[in-house]
């Protein structure tokens, strides 16, 4: 059993999302432009885009930045300690409504998916397609963790 972790900042998310979505297949990125806004993480894989935003307590904003995202990304999450996540799931019907998904990270770091993201109904190919052309956070110069690496290059 693993050591018991406390979330004292959104960063402290980071590695167990990237690890969750990076054992999915995707290679992440780290704080990616899309469209005026920085989603705290990016997966791609071939023909998925996913972002996620993740948030200590305010769901609220953090499901407004997941909605921009499904602009540019097929996927869109929120993800969240699982206290707070058990919070925002009491208005799930919104996560559902509105096709964004919602995660929960425990004190073990693992990753519990209560709403599963479904494909974006606001996607725009144009603002995929930019997003993809600009390789994903700045090019060679972003951060990226894949299933192939065993630690984030960058904390």
């Amino acid at each position: 059993m693993g050591t018991a972790v406390t979330f004292r900042l959104e960063s402290d998310l980071k590695k167990p999302i990237a690890d969750w979505l990076s054992t999915d297949g995707f290679d992440v990125h780290f704080e990616c432009e899309i469209l005026g806004r920085r989603a705290d993480l990016v997966g791609h894989r071939a023909g998925c885009v996913a972002a996620v935003e993740a948030k200590l307590r305010d769901w609220r904003e953090a499901f407004r930045q997941a909605l921009a995202y499904q602009l540019a990304a097929d996927r869109a999450w929120v993800a969240m300690p699982l206290d707070a996540a058990a919070r925002a799931y009491r208005q799930r019907w919104r996560f559902e409504a509105e096709a964004v998904g919602l995660l929960a990270v425990d004190d073990s770091s693992r990753i519990r998916v209560l709403v599963a993201a479904q494909r974006s109904p606001r996607l725009l190919d144009f603002a995929r397609s930019g997003l993809l052309a600009e390789g994903l956070c700045g090019g060679p110069n972003g951060i990226v963790f894949s299933k192939r690496q065993t630690d984030l290059e960058a904390f």
